[in-house]
């Protein structure tokens, strides 16, 4: 038979550091979205980047930032159920 369980503490600790960090990719997101829309760069290598960023990077770090989030409510029903259970 399986045993589940964890240290209730560090798992709200490991659930905010989920919502931190995808609070923090998105923000990364954004900044480096603002810097290309301001940033004067012409030319192939811009248009690369800028596709890549468009078509490759901005879903993956959507992909992230959801992932981030449904861990962090995962780990927290988690946590509240091993409470309950031991309660």
């Amino acid at each position: 038979m399986a045993v589940y369980g964890g240290d209730l503490a560090q798992l709200d600790d490991l659930a905010a550091r989920f919502r931190q960090e995808g609070a923090e990719i998105e923000a990364l997101e954004s900044r480096i979205g603002a810097a290309l829309q301001s940033t004067a760069w012409t030319g192939p290598a811009a248009d690369r980047f800028r596709q890549a960023w468009s078509g490759d990077f901005v879903p993956a770090l959507h992909r992230l930032r959801e992932a981030m989030a449904e861990n962090a409510t995962a780990v927290s029903r988690r946590r509240h159920a091993i409470e309950s259970a031991t309660s």
